[in-house]
């Protein structure tokens, strides 16, 4: 495809998302107040089905995997896990905190591995580094708590690096020794050659065009970033016409301003933190509290949400919501409407404003058509 041909792509692509955009204005504001109702923060802790988290730590360094597992009630069996692969340098879960914390509890063993120790660690080593860590999770977990994972309720999420690690993992889950995922949502992908040069920076991505057709997958990038995730994921999406045009979507979040508040879709808008998720990287200590950096065992649950900058409509309504229905969707053994609704208000809306202005909605991709 030359350069005329794909711009043509984008502009064709453009303009249906417009078009869908403008067919969903109108029920979009006649449902404000129920899709509020259904995605906004209340709604988001009415999820939390369990009061508190415990912290399951295994190894230090690169080999460090954190282990987040609902208690209280305690799960049992079977159950459902997000493999939360993280961006470059993000060893620290803090980052993380809120969309862990809101995942954990809401059911889902959240696991956490570190896969690297510095910006010196090489990216052509992290899918292995992830893979390995992953597998002392499950171990511990079966071992521990006698927890394993629901087979058809794995989900794997991956932001920036760490979409490159989920979509490697996800190509050969059997050679990983790892349950193969039953849903892929990749946020801001990124891949080696954004944080390094020369051979240590060649593409870890492999061969995408192998993934199942069958394999529900949701690429989430902000209009504001452009220098990774952007094209990375417009990238991908033209890549993965292999899956089922119902069960691939490529969303692109927007920035927007309202009244002097802004909120920019750039390469850390995916990003929640939450102080009580942060964990430095450094070798544990037996009890006791910051500032001697013990990891704790136990997080327990609080009203709402830890205000940050980086806590805003993107997170609740638009990669909350989006790995909320993934999972929902796993769960009824459905694809969600929410994220495969081909501009559906559900799919489209991105919150509202105090003053009740609506947010600029997703705009759809379709590299594919």
């Amino acid at each position: 495809m030359n350069a005329r041909t794909t711009l043509s792509c984008r502009r064709a692509a453009a303009a249906l998302a417009l078009m869908l955009l403008q067919a969903g204005m109108p029920a979009l504001a006649q449902s404000r107040d129920e899709l509020e109702a259904q995605f906004g923060p209340q709604a988001l802790e009415q999820r939390h089905t369990h009061a508190a988290v415990d912290v399951i730590t295994l190894g230090d360094g690169a080999q460090r995997v954190y282990v987040f597992v609902p208690v209280e009630p305690a799960l049992h069996g079977k159950v459902p896990m997000v493999f939360l692969h993280h961006g470059w340098q993000g060893m620290n879960p803090k980052n993380f905190g809120g969309l862990i914390d809101h995942l954990a509890r809401s059911g889902q063993v959240v696991i956490y591995p570190v896969y690297q120790e510095s910006a010196q660690t090489s990216p052509q080593i992290v899918t292995q580094a992830a893979a390995q860590a992953d597998r002392r999770a499950l171990a511990a977990l079966a071992e521990q708590r006698q927890l394993t994972p629901d087979p058809q309720r794995v989900l794997y999420y991956g932001y920036s690096m760490g979409a490159a690690i989920s979509l490697n993992l996800a190509l050969d889950p059997k050679r990983y020794q790892l349950p193969a995922p039953t849903a892929l949502v990749l946020s801001a992908p990124g891949d080696a050659y954004h944080v390094v040069h020369g051979e240590q920076g060649r593409s870890i991505i492999g061969p995408v065009e192998k993934l199942p057709a069958d394999l529900p997958v949701a690429i989430i990038a902000g209009s504001a970033d452009t220098s990774i995730g952007l094209p990375t994921g417009r990238s991908l999406a033209a890549r993965l016409c292999g899956i089922r045009a119902d069960r691939r979507v490529l969303m692109v979040f927007s920035s927007d301003e309202n009244n002097g508040t802004k909120v920019l879709a750039g390469h850390g808008s995916p990003g929640a933190p939450d102080s009580r998720y942060d964990f430095p990287l450094t070798k544990r200590v037996a009890g006791g509290n910051p500032p001697n950096h013990s990891i704790p065992t136990h997080i327990a649950g609080r009203h709402g949400f830890e205000a940050s900058g980086s806590l805003n409509q993107l997170d609740f309504y638009g990669y909350w919501k989006v790995l909320d229905a993934m999972i929902d969707g796993l769960r009824d053994k459905q694809l969600p409407d929410t994220v495969f609704g081909h501009g559906t208000p559900t799919q489209l809306y991105l919150g509202s404003w105090p003053d009740g202005s609506a947010y600029t909605p997703i705009t759809l991709e379709q590299p594919c058509s």
